[in-house]
């Protein structure tokens, strides 16, 4: 698909329209930066930037979100949220609004532990981030690819801890979701962009 086709769609909730809360904003995309060594096996640097044509105007349900600074720690132990229009159970029914779910971050011993215990043995690098529960019961899942799994700080502001990346069916035990950790990329964004410091976060 052409650069210059790729719409993007900001404060949007209900894809059918039925029930929009408020109106949705369209942006065209000047560029896309896909990260030049993604590796479609192993999912490693599943990431890729967009660069709209122009400013976004922050209304009350569009607002930017931070990028994680490497002292906020690695987020093991505390409950994000993910967000997203995917399915809601594997091979099951998509939404027509936004879902929201919350889960558990694991530390990537423990995800590999996990994946291990379910028979898989999948190698977690540093650059993923895990979470989800050991019983299965919440997850991001197909069609939520590229999503915000996000922390919200005492400041009241939000933090990016990764983006929905990939997994093993959805929701099942011990095959937690798979996520790009923000805090490996964010020199890489930071050069891609221009942008650093405290605009980042």
């Amino acid at each position: 698909m052409l650069e210059g086709s790729l719409l993007v769609v900001l404060g949007e909730f209900d894809l059918t329209g039925h029930s929009e809360p408020n109106t949705p904003m369209e942006k065209n995309v000047k560029r896309v930066v896909v990260h030049r060594d993604y590796v479609e096996r192993t999912f490693e640097n599943d990431l890729a930037i967009l660069e709209l044509e122009s400013p976004v105007e922050f209304k009350p349900y569009i607002v930017p979100i931070c990028l994680p600074l490497t002292s906020e720690g690695d987020f093991v132990g505390k409950k994000a949220e993910v967000t997203g229009w995917g399915k809601l159970s594997h091979n099951g029914p998509t939404p027509g609004v936004l879902y929201e779910v919350d889960v558990p971050i694991m530390s990537n011993p423990e995800c590999h532990d996990m994946f291990k215990k379910a028979g898989h043995e999948k190698r977690i690098l540093d650059s993923f981030v895990c979470a989800g529960y050991s019983e299965g019961k919440k997850d991001s899942c197909e069609g939520d690819s590229g999503g915000p799994l996000m922390l919200e700080r005492e400041d009241g502001r939000w933090s990016l801890v990764g983006t929905v990346s990939h997994g093993i069916r959805c929701a099942y035990p011990n095959m937690p979701g798979v996520y790009m950790r923000m805090t490996y990329y964010r020199p890489w964004i930071e050069r891609v962009t221009g942008i650093g410091g405290a605009q980042l976060g």
